[in-house]
């Protein structure tokens, strides 16, 4: 049972005060969110001003963001999967979603093709849209501009947070 001093609390300065594990997960997890979204801020900023690498970022964004929540839904419905088999069937989603079916190792055996890799459909999709360049190009800079402000601003609430024992310079008596 924790008791009050365990407690996230308010400091002075307006700082969150939180126990050292809590503060040691908000802090990787901030930064890490924080670093994410600025590196994909600037591949949008990158894929604005270059179709090419614009219909590779979308389809690989969708080709990983699919299996993802594909898998997250399996976990959701097969909770009591044993390590093995949740590394399968990660392996086989993820495989199926970059490579299709049968992907690279069934075109070296001359397979025909089944399924095209997610990323090839998503740009043969966007290829056929009938929307013009500049407003891609528009749309891409403004997202990238998005995702590296919220980028900042999840990093600046990170900061916020500090333990009991860490002091705050300017409140220290000279």
């Amino acid at each position: 049972m924790s008791d009050a001093s365990d407690q996230p609390r308010r400091g002075t300065d307006g700082d969150v005060v939180v126990s050292l594990d809590l503060y040691k997960t908000v802090i990787v997890s901030s930064t890490l969110v924080a670093v994410a979204l600025i590196i994909l801020g600037f591949l949008f900023l990158d894929a604005a001003t270059n179709v090419v690498q614009r219909f590779l970022l979308l389809g690989l964004l969708v080709g990983v963001v699919l299996p993802a929540v594909l898998y997250l839904g399996y976990r959701a419905v097969r909770s009591g999967g044993g390590l093995g088999e949740r590394i399968g069937v990660a392996v086989a989603l993820f495989y199926v979603s970059l490579a299709g079916l049968p992907g690279f190792l069934g075109t070296l055996l001359g397979a025909p093709t089944v399924l095209p890799p997610v990323p090839f459909v998503v740009r043969d999709a966007i290829a056929a849209a009938p929307v013009p360049d500049g407003v891609l190009q528009v749309t891409f800079a403004l997202i990238g501009i998005a995702l590296i402000g919220a980028g900042a601003g999840t990093y600046i609430l990170g900061t916020r947070f500090r333990t009991a024992g860490m002091g705050n310079p300017k409140d220290d008596g000279d």
